[in-house]
């Protein structure tokens, strides 16, 4: 009798702890979905993904390629040329020598650019 008792009670102790880790892990998961955004900049219909903003001297900025038209929310997908759900209107875009797929955007702080990396 003990031992069924016994066997009853971890049966409870196992279903709940696996019950209490389910919605642990579904709320972690909502947060994520909820709270992460991409930086994205659109160039000519392709997206281009901010990496970090630490291009001190790692690129070679060509030319400047244009200006932010329009800054949407971050929930949104850019899809027009020189949108952004990131940089404001009016940052500046440079190409950069060394590779076609990366673009810069300036920052603040003189001498360091935002780079952005085509996603494809």
């Amino acid at each position: 009798m003990k031992f069924y008792l016994l066997c009853l009670v971890a049966f409870f102790v196992v279903l709940t702890g696996c019950s209490s880790n389910s919605e642990e892990n579904n709320n972690r998961n909502n947060s994520k979905e909820e709270g992460s955004y991409a930086a994205i900049l659109n160039i000519n219909g392709e997206e281009y993904y901010s990496v970090g903003d630490k291009n001190q001297g790692e690129y070679t900025v060509s030319e400047e390629f244009g200006r932010v038209e329009t800054r949407v929310p971050p929930e949104v997908l850019p899809k027009e040329n020189l949108v952004s759900n990131y940089l404001d209107e009016g940052t500046l875009i440079f190409s950069v020598e060394e590779d076609s797929k990366i673009f810069l955007s300036e920052t603040k702080e003189d001498g360091v650019y935002e780079i952005f990396y085509k996603s494809k």
